[in-house]
């Protein structure tokens, strides 16, 4: 499915940092403070991404609609699939046109979606037509998404040239994209080239993390670099459930500086299949005072 073609690119892809490092990345949340409800009753983006990062699915739409309409973050089509992918994963949709289909039809995100899902179909008439509606519509995802068609059917030059004018022009789609094809240019990438790219899209610190997994020259994987970057992934609530447990076994290995046991608890809570994660949240008061 279309989602999967863009939310998945990071799974087709294969400098160290120190033990400091890992904790400075835990310390930044925790020092932004506990977030709470604003004054209207509407709930604090942060204490959504809170909530998300305990496996709330609810939290997960929640923050897909933020993203789709632009509440309290950038407007952004990739952060909207990025969190009914989440969703998915805990068991709060079906698939992604649950969503999708309730998505007032005003909203020119649902329009993109589904001109992106005809970009699905196999060469033809139909995939030409949508070709030429992505290069009428002025968006900087669309152009990203053009882009990547071009790269797709051997115009690299123009298909990188659009790309990375949407990236320059804010599309998070375009950033990961232009991460994206930057890996697979480079069969040992620079990672302080894709930090920069992750600086605006954070998703590409899941590509970062998966990078890092694979062994160097001499056979040897830096797990602590594998740490910290799913760490910064899961600042975003973006850590999958698989990512969770290899946190939590690194860290009964070898330890995590600065990880403490709420954050254990919270990492056991997001592990679990979707069907035991009510209970422990339920269960806990640190969540409870968020809601």
């Amino acid at each position: 499915m279309m989602k999967k073609s863009i939310i998945l690119l990071t799974g087709v892809l294969l400098a160290s940092c120190s033990d400091r490092k890992l904790a400075e990345s835990l310390a930044a949340v925790k020092d932004a403070g506990m977030p709470t409800e604003n004054a209207d009753g509407t709930t604090d983006i942060r204490a959504l991404i809170e909530r998300a990062r305990w496996g709330d699915g609810q939290a997960y739409l929640k923050l897909a609609d933020c993203y789709r309409d632009g509440i309290d973050v950038k407007k952004d089509f990739l952060g909207m699939l990025a969190m009914i992918e989440q969703a998915q994963t805990r068991g709060a949709i079906h698939d992604e046109k649950e969503y999708i289909t309730q998505i007032p039809d005003t909203n020119d995100l649902k329009d993109l979606y589904y001109l992106l899902e005809k970009c699905d179909k196999p060469q033809g008439e139909e995939k030409d037509n949508a070709m030429a509606q992505l290069a009428a519509n002025d968006s900087p995802d669309a152009s990203a998404w053009l882009g990547f068609m071009y790269v797709q059917s051997g115009d690299s030059i123009r298909g990188l040239e659009l790309i990375t004018d949407a990236s320059e022009r804010g599309s998070s789609l375009g950033t990961l994209l232009n991460a994206f094809l930057y890996c697979r240019r480079n069969n040992r990438p620079d990672k302080a080239k894709l930090e920069q790219f992750a600086a605006k899209t954070p998703m590409v610190y899941k590509m970062l993390g998966k990078l890092s997994r694979r062994p160097d020259e001499n056979g040897k994987v830096d797990e602590r670099e594998v740490a910290y970057y799913y760490l910064k992934a899961d600042e975003h609530a973006l850590l999958s459930p698989w990512e969770a447990r290899w946190l939590l076994n690194y860290h009964e290995d070898v330890g995590i500086p600065g990880l403490t046991d709420e954050d254990v608890e919270r990492l056991q809570a997001f592990a679990r299949y979707p069907d035991e994660i009510d209970e422990a949240i339920v269960d806990s008061t640190y969540v409870d005072s968020i809601q």
